[in-house]
């Protein structure tokens, strides 16, 4: 009987673990892809853009143990769908991060112009919050405060959707060779997706706490 609510436990322990992993990798992510828009030399971005795949290949093996832990739980923490679909939603911003950065580096961008900055930044400041409701998922109390932090995020996507279209608006209007304009409209659509992915982690948290009730 004692072993049996230890795997209880530990198993519901773990489950959290592994997504409070999970929101962090994206927050490294997201770090790094700050950073790489903002250097001032070359030299160092081929080194971050390798980083941030290694990141998503981490990011693909937690959320392959978040699937392989759920198989074993006999009693889930929380709803077993919601479980799959938050772990497929952090996978998702993970993903498209690294599309926005491979793309980068493919194309080779030299230019990072100032919606790419600040797209970025958002990603960054949107999965800071994510990482803070994450960690919050443990305690049913604390619901009020994950309903908060998805309100702001939902902020940080208006506003990226704002900085989006004004810059593809002005990209058409001003740039007149056309490959320089279709690389520069695939990154600023990978940047926006990656705001959006972060945006259906917090419907994703939304119905977690409906369930909760």
């Amino acid at each position: 009987m004692g072993n049996i609510f230890f795997n209880f436990f530990s198993n519901r322990s773990l489950l959290f673990e592994l997504f409070d992993h999970a929101s962090k990798n994206v927050v490294d992510m997201a770090t790094k892809l700050v950073a790489v828009v903002n250097l001032e030399t070359e030299d160092e971005r081929e080194q971050i853009f390798k980083q941030i795949d290694k990141l998503e290949n981490t990011g693909d093996d937690i959320t392959h143990k978040i699937y392989l832990l759920l198989d074993k739980l006999t009693f889930a923490p929380l709803n077993r769908n919601d479980i799959h679909r938050l772990g497929s939603t952090l996978d998702d911003i993970a993903d498209t991060i690294q599309e926005a950065s491979g793309r980068m580096y493919l194309y080779n961008i030299i230019e990072f112009v100032q919606p790419i900055k600040d797209i970025s930044s958002i990603i960054l400041s949107a999965s800071l919050e994510i990482e803070k409701a994450i960690n919050l998922l443990r305690s049913p109390k604390k619901s009020d405060n994950i309903l908060t932090i998805c309100r702001k995020i939902k902020t940080y996507e208006r506003q990226s959707d704002q900085i989006y279209y004004h810059a593809v608006a002005e990209l058409f209007s001003e740039e007149k060779e056309p490959i320089r304009l279709l690389k520069y409209c695939e990154i600023f659509f990978s940047l926006e997706t990656s705001v959006n992915k972060c945006k259906n982690v917090t419907d994703t948290l939304n119905m977690i706490i409906l369930n909760r009730q």
